[in-house]
């Protein structure tokens, strides 16, 4: 299996590469612009494989996604999870919750995460040459190192928003509880920012993996008793917003030119 985890320093986010070098297929999660088109284009000619999938899991708000434009670039699928519709203003392949992308031996499994926004998934990814047990997840803006996202990066447009923070927060506990944490232990945590990243709380590592053991063990957040309790933990150990992240949030979904 490829995989390679791409690190943007500005603002502490990770996408990701990973495929199948038999198949000669590949997936681009979450590509940032910063990082630039020819970093993924490069890492696709130097495996000698063919992107096939880019997948953002949300629509982001802390930096301009190189989605589109990537796959428009290499003629893949661009994917969101299917309750984007309504919200973005493009075409886009939906990910319905428990739909499988098979890229060789490679499956990327979409779980249906709301909570940071409404549309968020995240990808669980088993190597089926190795075992027939998931090995990663990547978590996108629902669990990181330490911490978890944050509910609150509003536009101010409720048919955008769709809940306010404290709903947010309700359904970002059960995504976690229900969904993520039900995952077996031993699965890694990829998440999509790290350290310095304003999209989680003062918790946030500068690690960036994990495992389902160790956060379910040691993340603060995750040791709160109730959703009630989580939500108070959550806003009270917020970072500073993202600067811009209205204007980010309403290019990403195809509201406003780059």
């Amino acid at each position: 299996m490829i995989f390679r985890q791409i690190h943007y320093g500005p603002s502490g986010c990770a996408s990701y590469f990973l495929g199948c070098p038999k198949a000669k297929e590949a997936v681009v999660v979450d590509p940032v612009a910063g990082v630039g088109m020819d970093e993924y284009l490069m890492e696709a000619a130097d495996r000698g494989v063919t992107i096939r999938h880019v997948i953002d899991t949300h629509v982001h708000a802390d930096h301009v996604s190189l989605g589109r434009e990537l796959a428009e670039a290499t003629g893949a699928a661009y994917y969101l999870g299917e309750h984007a519709r309504g919200l973005v203003r493009f075409d886009f392949t939906p990910l319905a919750d428990g739909q499988v992308l098979q890229v060789g031996a490679v499956q990327v499994k979409a779980l249906y995460t709301p909570g940071h926004t409404p549309e968020h998934v995240c990808l669980l990814v088993t190597d089926t040459a190795r075992s027939d047990e998931p090995w990663f997840v990547l978590t996108g803006d629902t669990l990181f190192v330490g911490d978890v996202a944050r509910p609150d990066l509003l536009v101010g447009d409720r048919s955008l928003d769709v809940w306010d923070a404290r709903e947010r927060a309700e359904h970002l506990y059960e995504s976690l509880t229900q969904r993520l944490l039900a995952l077996p232990d031993h699965v890694e945590v990829y998440p999509g920012h790290f350290g310095g990243s304003a999209c989680g709380g003062v918790n946030m590592s500068g690690k960036a993996a994990s495992t389902l053991a160790y956060e379910r063990r040691f993340n603060l957040a995750l040791q709160q008793p109730d959703a009630e309790r989580f939500a108070e933990f959550v806003v009270s150990t917020l970072k500073p917003l993202p600067h811009n992240y209205q204007n980010i949030k309403r290019r990403n979904l195809g509201l406003e030119a780059g």
